[in-house]
């Protein structure tokens, strides 16, 4: 994993446990830092599917991961004090990308990235829309996605699904119950194990 987001042109910050923090963007300007976040994204997972057979043979675990990212103003910089700092980021914008990774559970999906970061990086992903949420402190809502996959490279018959759940999210915001469940039916009937469908 580490070296996939090195190879993607930027460093990781920490490990945190589990987690890997890994910044685009500073201190040198990255024009489609976004790009690059979204993409080193879709190559873990796609990673994580080849190896996944293998670690469960080895270890007897099936592993999977969840990436939340985010794009924004950061404050960039030797964190800490006279003893201990490292150079880190701090901010709104590294805070929401933290509270993406968890919301994925909420959503059955594994990679989720706020509004910022669709703008930015839509001409090199595919996405489905997935809500939009008030994260903690904040009052107003922002839209969240979720990373389908490369531009140009996620099959018909899944971009049918998203299709049929953002257009059922969007009648479920006009409290237009009745047609909301029957779009999400369909795309359950289309893909009985799609979690966002299922959980809307």
């Amino acid at each position: 994993m580490t070296d996939i987001i090195m190879n993607r042109e930027w460093y990781v910050d920490k490990y945190e446990g589990d987690a890997i923090m890994a910044v685009w963007g500073v201190p040198y300007h990255m024009p489609d830092h976004a790009s690059h976040a979204c993409l080193a994204a879709v190559e873990q997972q796609q990673k994580l599917a080849e190896i996944r057979p293998v670690l469960k043979k080895e270890f007897g675990h099936e592993i999977r991961i969840r990436i939340g990212i985010n794009s924004g103003v950061v404050t960039a910089g030797n964190m800490g004090s006279d003893k201990k700092f490292q150079y880190t980021v701090l901010g709104d914008a590294v805070n929401q990308a933290a509270r993406f990774e968890p919301a994925n559970k909420e959503y059955g999906t594994d990679i989720m990235i706020g509004q910022t970061t669709y703008e930015e990086a839509k001409d090199a992903i595919e996405v489905r829309m997935l809500d939009k949420i008030i994260v903690m402190g904040k009052t107003n809502p922002i839209g969240i996605y979720e990373v389908l996959g490369r531009k140009g490279e996620v099959d018909t018959a899944r971009m049918q699904v998203v299709s049929l759940y953002e257009k059922g999210l969007k009648l479920h915001w006009e409290r237009r119950w009745d047609e909301a469940l029957a779009c999400l039916d369909e795309a359950i009937k289309l893909d009985p194990k799609d979690t966002p469908s299922a959980n809307m």
